[in-house]
């Protein structure tokens, strides 16, 4: 009788040691998790893809994973938008940093997106996404969003002045 105890007690005692270690692992050890899957602040960047206005293919937003991602919603008829270009300028310029600059609205064609990506000096990305906006549920614009290296999006505001980006960008890039 006691032969047959002793099995039984060695495997109560690995099992016990298995649980114990897992129970180790995922409160002191784990690694934490980096957020959910979303569009708003604190969340990891919902992958899309965007079709050029050039009709020269598409991006997705997952292609600047490593890069700081500044995503800019918009359309051409928005005055605050219009004078948001030139501060995603200078933004661009920062090396590490990316822009994409997305119209919002459906009503407009892919020549005349060309001609006012000129006008105004987008010399980075620029998509046409409306279907983007509604996933984004972009409600005002511009609507800005900084995304860090690692996908989480850190910042989510309408107009950003470079004051704001500098003080959102600086932690990043150092």
């Amino acid at each position: 009788m006691e032969n047959r105890r002793k099995p039984i007690v060695y495997v109560a005692v690995v099992l016990v040691a298995v649980v114990a270690g897992y129970f180790i692992y995922d409160n002191f050890l784990a690694p934490d998790p980096v957020g959910e899957i979303g569009i708003q602040q604190g969340n990891l960047l919902l992958d899309q893809s965007v079709p050029n206005i050039d009709g020269s293919g598409s991006v997705s937003f997952s292609d600047y994973e490593g890069s700081i991602l500044v995503i800019d919603f918009m359309a051409p008829w928005c005055q605050p938008c219009k004078t948001q270009v030139p501060v995603l300028r200078a933004v661009e310029s920062i090396e590490g940093v990316e822009v994409l600059t997305i119209n919002v609205d459906p009503s407009y064609d892919m020549g005349y997106l060309m001609n006012f990506g000129e006008e105004e000096g987008i010399t980075w990305f620029f998509g046409h996404g409306p279907a983007t906006a509604l996933e984004f549920e972009v409600a005002g614009i511009p609507t800005v969003l900084v995304v860090d290296q690692e996908g989480m999006i850190v910042n989510r505001a309408f107009f950003t002045t470079i004051q704001d980006f500098e003080r959102i960008l600086t932690p990043l890039i150092d």
